[in-house]
């Protein structure tokens, strides 16, 4: 699910540093609150049909075209589902982004959202990934806070397609390592402003209480990409596959995972995890 990117955008995303200082993480921040204040005006169903891309998936519990899914949905008696961004990222080549905040039903909080944004090519901003998971947003800023904005990439990879490949490497030996001790394995790759989402029975942590959900972790998790996207400049690459691990009782529980990585300058690093139950 690689995205084409013009010429132009090609072009700036490979021009350096100087190019990369311009950028601003503001629009990704806009682009959620406009989605969420039309999910208040349009409902649910609308508002989701009106922000996403034509190949946007959710989970449901395996990935799925989002429109089809949200477009035999009746829409009415709809709850009131409110959200705001907490925390924005964005890559050097302007074009991909990461929004993840908490959301509320008919005014009450439940958990965390996230979303990943990409930018086509007339400029507007679509959502290509939506999903929520469990985490504690009693102490989050309200929605009228300004959004945190996290570093960018102090570089990219050769290409789009290269910083992929890279990203997808790292995942890999992501997924090698938590086969044995999922703990160690993650301590390993995650940045240290990492945020971690679910899965089931982690709603009273917040999402930046790496080490308290570490140890929630089981001891092993098997883990296998399935697809996901990358920034024009390589630096910012989003994935998704399916995570099992065996619970108290030893049998299997299943999960879907989405994944962000932003090549820093130790390497590859994961700053971002949703993992949801499948069940």
């Amino acid at each position: 699910m690689l995205k084409i990117l013009p010429p132009a955008l090609i072009a700036a995303a490979i021009a350096g540093p100087a190019l990369a200082q311009e950028i601003s993480a503001a629009p990704i921040e806009a682009a959620e609150r406009a989605f969420a204040a039309d999910g208040l005006a349009l409902g649910i169903k609308g508002s989701f049909l009106k922000h996403m891309a034509d190949d946007a998936i959710v989970f449901a519990p395996g990935p799925v075209n989002a429109r089809e899914l949200y477009g035999k949905r009746p829409g009415t008696n709809e709850p009131r589902l409110f959200w705001w961004p907490q925390k924005v990222v964005i890559a050097r080549s302007g074009d991909l982004g990461l929004s993840f905040g908490p959301w509320s039903i008919d005014d009450r909080r439940g958990g965390y959202y996230a979303t990943i944004w990409r930018k086509g090519a007339e400029g507007e901003w679509k959502w290509v990934y939506d999903g929520g998971a469990q985490a504690d947003p009693g102490k989050a800023p309200g929605p009228d806070a300004a959004a945190q904005v996290g570093p960018l990439a102090p570089a990219g990879a050769d290409s789009q397609a290269k910083g992929f490949e890279e990203a997808r490497d790292a995942e890999a030996a992501l997924a090698s390592a938590a086969a044995t001790d999922a703990p160690v394995a993650y301590r390993a790759v995650l940045a240290p402003d990492a945020w971690l989402l679910g899965p089931k029975g982690s709603k009273t942590l917040a999402g930046d209480d790496v080490s308290a959900r570490l140890a929630l972790r089981p001891g092993a998790i098997t883990l296998r990409p399935q697809g996901g996207g990358a920034s024009g400049a390589g630096d910012l690459v989003w994935t998704h596959g399916e995570a099992v691990w065996s619970g108290p009782d030893n049998k299997p529980v299943a999960a879907h995972y989405m994944h962000v990585w932003q090549k820093r300058a130790e390497g590859w690093r994961l700053i971002f995890e949703t993992l949801i139950n499948d069940t």
